[in-house]
């Protein structure tokens, strides 16, 4: 399996990618390659994948094992004793046996999310219905009180995505995906995208006033790796953050509107450096989010999941079609120890961020000013649907543009291709 896997990535190397030097990676070597999903490290020697046959395990590294009885979605542990595969399966010596827990209200939980600190008092998230929180490490999970009317005069479903909780056990965040109900029969339904936040360890859940209504905000993956404060989210095409506790989000990052899909997001230690799962595409920031580096296997390559342990070692799995099933298609599992997503330092492209000032962000047209451009200024522009609809380049390294003055009305982000977080502006006629 080893061979045929590492010739699959050599070719995809030389084919595709021929600058890029992959000996950072080491491929791991589970005995299948079909069907790799959940990924969890609790060093570099215990680690854990989920495939189509099964929990797959090792204790040293090198030698892996099956629980043929367990096929999970997820896989999330605590500390290096108490883990999850489901609410209603759990470890509590570090996954060498796995026990049923609560059957009834653990049933449907997709995510687990323990706060720092914590090991009784966890929450976990269900795809469809209220949140659960435990109290007891998981054997027992409370339903917690329905989340608040979005819209008093019709039904409504919220189908619940990502839950964090970055300090205080009370206090956290919640992606979900709002559908307003049309019509029954036949079904039809108005989707909406945002979070929710709550103080009070989940008995109650206000609406974010940033999303629902705004288009271009569709979160659905949530971090806040160090602090209540400096936090990211991402979801379709975008990645945002937010330096003021959920206050207000800006994006940092826009994916190519080939590949817009976002499967993970990672920040291991610090706010500074994190990993987003962009389709075929890694990309990593050292700076918060104002400059990211990319890196691929190809066209045909989906990454799916990560682990970081810390900045540098990591693991990822995946899949090498992006028509992909995941209980059928070749799989991948990769570990990298140096955090470079085995690029070599001199192949990474990088550019440091230009000084960019909007002077006028709302108007019939947009004003802005930049500097320190060596190669000139180029920026694209996108719609709140993450279509490019215009462009805009200048071959000076300092100067003033204006544009906007045929565009029509409505919200629009300036990204320019040297690095900086993307700019909202927008066009009133």
């Amino acid at each position: 399996m080893v061979k045929r896997l590492f010739s699959y990535l050599a070719l995809l190397a030389v084919s595709l990618t021929p600058s890029i030097s992959y000996a950072s990676w080491e491929i791991l070597d589970l005995p299948t390659d079909r069907g790799f999903g959940a990924i969890w490290a609790i060093d570099e020697q215990t680690i854990f994948v989920s495939g189509h046959q099964g929990l797959w395990k090792a204790f040293d590294g090198a030698t892996w094992s099956i629980d043929s009885g367990y096929q999970s979605n997820m896989i999330y542990f605590v500390d290096d004793t108490l883990g999850f595969l489901s609410g209603k399966t759990l470890t509590t010596d570090g996954g060498r046996t796995w026990q049923k827990g609560d059957t009834v209200n653990g049933h449907g939980i997709q995510q687990i999310f323990f706060p720092p600190g914590q090991s009784s008092l966890g929450y976990g998230v269900p795809y469809l219905g209220n949140i659960r929180k435990t109290e007891d490490g998981g054997w027992h999970w409370e339903v917690l009180p329905t989340f608040p009317d979005i819209f008093p005069t019709s039904d409504e479903e919220v189908h619940t995505s990502h839950i964090c909780f970055p300090s205080d056990p009370d206090t956290g965040y919640l992606t979900a995906e709002i559908w307003q109900i049309i019509s029954l029969d036949p079904f039809e339904a108005e989707t909406y995208h945002s979070y929710f936040k709550t103080t009070d360890g989940g008995q109650s859940w206000v609406l974010s006033g940033e999303g629902l209504w705004n288009d271009e905000f569709k979160p659905y993956l949530v971090d806040f790796p160090q602090n209540p404060s400096t936090g990211y989210m991402a979801g379709y095409g975008k990645v945002f953050k937010t330096t003021d506790g959920g206050e207000t989000w800006d994006t940092i990052f826009i994916t190519s509107e080939s590949y817009p899909n976002i499967y993970d997001i990672c920040f291991p230690e610090t706010d500074q450096v994190g990993y987003v799962l962009n389709d075929t595409m890694v990309h990593k920031t050292t700076d918060g989010g104002k400059a990211w580096r990319t890196f691929g296997l190809g066209k045909d390559t989906v990454f799916l999941r990560c682990h970081f342990l810390n900045n540098l070692v990591g693991f990822i799995s995946g899949t090498g079609t992006t028509a992909y099933n995941l209980l059928y298609t070749p799989g991948f599992v990769l570990k990298t120890t140096d955090g470079l997503l085995g690029i070599a330092e001199e192949d990474w492209v990088e550019v440091e961020p230009s000084d960019i000032k909007v002077i006028s962000s709302i108007g019939h047209s947009i004003v802005l000013c930049y500097s320190n451009c060596p190669q000139g200024f180029h920026a694209s522009i996108y719609d709140p649907c993450g279509r490019k609809v215009d462009e805009l380049h200048s071959s000076l390294t300092e100067g003033t543009l204006t544009w906007g003055e045929g565009a029509p009305s409505g919200v629009y982000f300036i990204q320019a291709s040297s690095g900086n977080p993307a700019v909202r502006v927008v066009i009133v006629r």
